[in-house]
């Protein structure tokens, strides 16, 4: 559990790196509130340490409007991660089971 989030992004100024790294995770699965801005970051800065970056976008919504949810979700998926459903997910999750 990281637990002292203080900024966008969730690798900033916490252990996240540390403890995925400890653990040799190379996958992260994202969700959360404000995807155009804390999801996002999170999901950058995940990719730009190779990690594999998925983000559950209906597990995902902004404060700010649908419009800027839909931007940050065509962005991810564009450039820099994978968006799935949570039902894509959990399918993955099983037939690798």
């Amino acid at each position: 559990i990281i637990n002292n989030k203080k900024r966008l992004s969730a690798f900033y100024g916490t252990d996240l790196e540390i403890l995925l790294r400890v653990l040799r995770v190379d996958t992260v699965l994202i969700c959360g509130v404000n995807t155009n801005t804390c999801v996002q970051c999170t999901a950058f800065e995940a990719s730009n340490r190779d990690l594999t970056t998925i983000v559950v976008g209906d597990c995902c919504t902004s404060l700010y409007g649908e419009d800027l949810h839909r931007f940050a979700i065509e962005n991810i998926s564009r450039c820099f991660g994978w968006v799935l459903t949570v039902d894509e997910v959990a399918a993955k999750l099983h037939a690798g089971a």
